[in-house]
């Protein structure tokens, strides 16, 4: 009986559709065939058609809680909705049907959705194994990189038309180790093969890059084609290291990466192409779906050993410029590795103005064009670049970053800097906004708070510890921030979402404060001349008593009034609600970024010590000891001063250590430790000669000359107290001269004073320079080395005979 119900319910539904079916048809007979009016009558059939699919899906809801068993009738309801591509309603309807046909449609539907985990999970039960369903369900194995499963899937399927697409999908997988030679697919790589160099060449290298092959195309209708062809040798294992995988980031929403080839070249000339079970398209931040769409798309290359050869061609497609009509480039020119050919072409809209600026070509010593050829063709304007043998850098100790040092160009449409506020200020002062618990949160931070900056205080420390940092450079996953309510919700953000946050209550607690776009050290500053959006940070900006502060809320262990050292000397773009202003933030002073240590250390008649040191820092030296000291487990902490102590004293034991205002950002962090040590002397005779005081690291100046100036990245001091307790029976026959030295690069000094049985040693070392050019190194490291001999001195005690 109830079987029959159900029967009947299906053929009320059946004539239903069959009755819309005839209306569709006696309609478009009735309306007549004109070409005139056909846009008018196709939009027709399509609101028709709509219209009865919404009767059917009415019909089935109102159907469904009647019947008995409403099974069935649930699963023609999600096979309408599927046939629909209304996939997320197809699941909620199939969801929980113990019936095979509505697996098969509820797995599909998590496929379209690109839902793949939960896809798998449903394809992995037992369903209806048509050919349909078992080619979506090796598809989902490959999108989890199962692909072994996919291959045993796919062989499954041995008629119908699915058969020669799981044959392709077969062919796909894997690397396809046939025996054809790169001589017959391309002779004209692998001429450019045959006659590349070696390690005899080029010892210093790990890899040759033979060919760097690129061009950015801008079409009319403002999207981007940017193609990538790279030929590489690998020469050694530093070079299989640096080449075996290849990262291409890009933005899903806006971008979608296409892979011609890729291939290994093996030493023989055989070729190895990359299949797909080589490649991965996944998410850069798993772990934080606001930033879903920054994507890396990785091509692993097989059998690479040194004199392998990779290559890849590939399209990177944009649909959407910046602001949907500008653009920004950045090319630098060197590599870690040598270049042997390397090729760069931009076409653009013969209407599109281009502005280009050149940097580091202090640097080119190599003598690189650095300026483009023009030429105008059939509307469009193409700017070239070749270059050849162009050589590697070689790192320096303490040398400069890459965008400082690297010959490069810059290339942007953006024509002034109003337009690059216009654009940006848009997509974030709609932000700026506070819900009700932004309200309510900045009233409990700032009750209590009986300064001005005690409130700001209060809010930036909630920001920079609260809301956990996303590392993802700005622009990377789109340069839209999100809503400073979601950023407060969900406890999470990048840069210029956590920036819009602070901003946020800051004005909620009556701050004038703005937004502020930055490049940090390890890219380009801004140039006043140059508008572009060339930035990978943003950070937030207050007024306080008058003065404009900077805050970078994502370095957490940065106090109020500090900045990390990559944001320290940089031009930045501040936007306020009626324009921008380019600003610089400021370089603190060596006295700013300081680290002091106190030891006492007490001798007893046995030649044992007692001993306790307290290490106090400021600026970026706080910031550092504070990350180490909150992030390392407590035994590792242990285990590395249990290691510092032997420097004093060897076996010495760890009797207990202490850490003040760790969690307090408004304090600095105190590190103390007490140890005893079983010797500290070393013996001569009835001579014992204290350990070297004074610490002076002279490995900085140990090249002769330099290809980069020294970087210290900012300005520091140092400052050694020491105050050592000598027992009865030593009597002091040797202590050094004071050292005191101060130049254009540094103030030193190194002072010695003894009151009865105890000898203080006082040490202070402040830079006045952050930066030392090669034609400076020279003169600074002749002075450096005499300094460095002349503290390199020790105190001598003799024993009473």
């Amino acid at each position: 009986m109830l079987t029959t119900n159900i029967i009947k319910m299906g053929i009320r539904i059946k004539r239903f559709a069959l009755a819309l079916l005839l209306i569709g048809s006696i309609s478009w007979l009735l309306c007549g065939y004109s070409r005139e009016d056909e846009n008018a009558r196709l939009q027709y059939y399509v609101e028709q058609s709509q219209g009865y699919y919404r009767r059917a899906v009415e019909l089935y809801k109102d159907m469904i809680p009647k019947a008995k068993d409403p099974g069935k009738l649930r699963l023609g309801l999600g096979q309408l909705y599927y046939s629909h591509g209304e996939f997320k309603e197809a699941i909620n309807t199939l969801q929980g049907l113990d019936i095979p046909l509505a697996r098969k449609f509820l797995a599909l539907s998590y496929y379209r959705l690109g839902n793949f985990t939960d896809a798998l999970e449903v394809f992995s039960r037992s369903a209806p194994e048509d050919e349909e369903y078992l080619y979506y369900y090796g598809l989902t194995c490959e999108k989890l990189n199962l692909f072994d499963r996919a291959k045993d899937i796919y062989k499954r399927i041995s008629s119908s038309g699915f058969a020669l697409l799981a044959r392709q999908r077969l062919n796909a997988i894997g690397t396809q180790a046939g025996q054809l030679s790169i001589k017959r697919l391309n002779p004209v790589i692998s001429a450019i093969i045959s006659g590349a160099a070696g390690t005899r060449e080029y010892p210093q290298a790990g890899a040759l890059i033979l060919l760097a092959d690129e061009k950015i195309s801008v079409t009319q209708d403002n999207t981007q084609v940017s193609e990538v062809h790279y030929l590489v040798k690998i020469l050694n294992e530093r070079g299989k290291e640096r080449f075996s995988e290849s990262h291409i980031d890009y933005d899903s929403t806006y971008e979608k990466v296409e892979l011609e080839y890729a291939r290994t070249i093996r030493p023989d000339g055989t070729v190895m192409d990359v299949g797909a079970s080589h490649m991965r398209d996944v998410s850069k931040y798993l772990n934080f779906p606001l930033y879903s769409n920054a994507r890396v798309f990785i091509i692993s290359f097989p059998e690479i050993s040194a004199g392998s050869v990779i290559e890849y061609k590939l399209k990177i497609y944009r649909s959407q410029l910046i602001n949907k009509k500008d653009f920004v480039l950045a090319y630098s020119v060197q590599s870690a590795d040598p270049v042997i050919a390397e090729k760069f072409v931009l076409e653009v809209p013969q209407d599109r103005a281009v502005n280009i600026k050149i940097l580091n070509d202090r640097y080119n010593n190599f003598t690189a064009v650095l300026k483009p050829t023009r030429q105008d063709k059939d509307g469009r304007l193409i700017y070239s670049w070749h270059f050849k043998d162009i050589p590697q850098i070689i790192p320096e100790a303490n040398m400069p970053p890459e965008a400082e040092i690297n010959p490069a160009f810059l290339i942007s449409s953006f024509s002034s800097w109003e337009q690059v506020y216009d654009w940006w200020w848009a997509l974030a002062r709609d932000k700026i906004k506070p819900s009700a618990a932004i309200r309510q949160k900045v009233r409990q931070l700032t009750a209590n708070q009986s300064s001005a900056e005690a409130r700001i205080r209060s809010i930036y420390n909630f920001c920079a510890k609260e809301i956990r940092y996303v590392a993802v450079e700005y622009g990377q996953a789109g340069y839209e921030p999100h809503q400073a309510e979601d950023i407060f919700k969900n406890k999470y953000g990048d840069c210029k979402d956590q920036s819009i946050l602070l901003v946020t209550m800051l004005k909620e607690a009556g701050f004038k404060s703005w937004p502020v776009l930055i490049s940090t050290r390890d890219y380009y500053d801004l140039n006043p001349d140059f508008p572009s959006v060339l930035f990978n940070h943003c950070i937030a900006a207050v007024s306080l008593k008058g003065k404009t502060v900077f805050l970078d809320p994502t370095a957490e262990t940065c106090s109020l009034g500090d900045l990390p050292a990559a944001d320290q000397k940089r031009k930045v773009l501040l936007f306020k609600e009626n324009g921008y202003a380019v600003e610089k933030t400021p370089l603190y002073p060596a006295r700013h970024n300081s680290v002091k240590q106190i030891l006492n250390i007490k001798i007893n008649g046995r030649e044992q010590i007692q001993a306790q040191k307290d290490i106090f820092t400021q600026g970026v030296y706080e910031q550092i000891q504070r990350y180490w000291l909150l992030y390392t487990p407590p035994e590792l902490i242990e285990d590395k001063l249990k290691e510092k102590i032997q420097e004093v004293s060897i076996g010495a034991r760890l009797q207990s250590y202490k850490i003040e205002n760790l969690y307090n950002l408004n304090k600095p962090v105190i590190l103390k430790y007490r140890f005893l040590g079983p010797e500290y002397f070393t013996v001569a005779g009835r001579f014992r000669i204290l350990p070297q005081l004074s610490e002076f690291d002279a490995s900085i100046v140990a090249k002769d000359e330099r290809s980069y100036p020294v970087d210290f990245g900012l300005l520091e001091s140092r400052e050694s107290l020491v105050e050592i307790e000598i027992p009865q029976g030593l009597n002091i026959k040797y202590i050094p001269e004071n050292v005191s030295e101060d130049n254009p690069w540094l103030n030193f000094t190194a002072e010695y004073t003894r009151k009865n049985n105890v000898i203080q040693f006082h040490q202070k070392l402040e830079m006045k320079t952050e930066t030392i050019s090669q034609d400076q190194y020279p003169l600074f490291k002749r002075a450096y080395e005499i300094l460095a001999k002349k503290a390199k001195q020790r105190i001598i005690l003799e024993r009473a005979k």
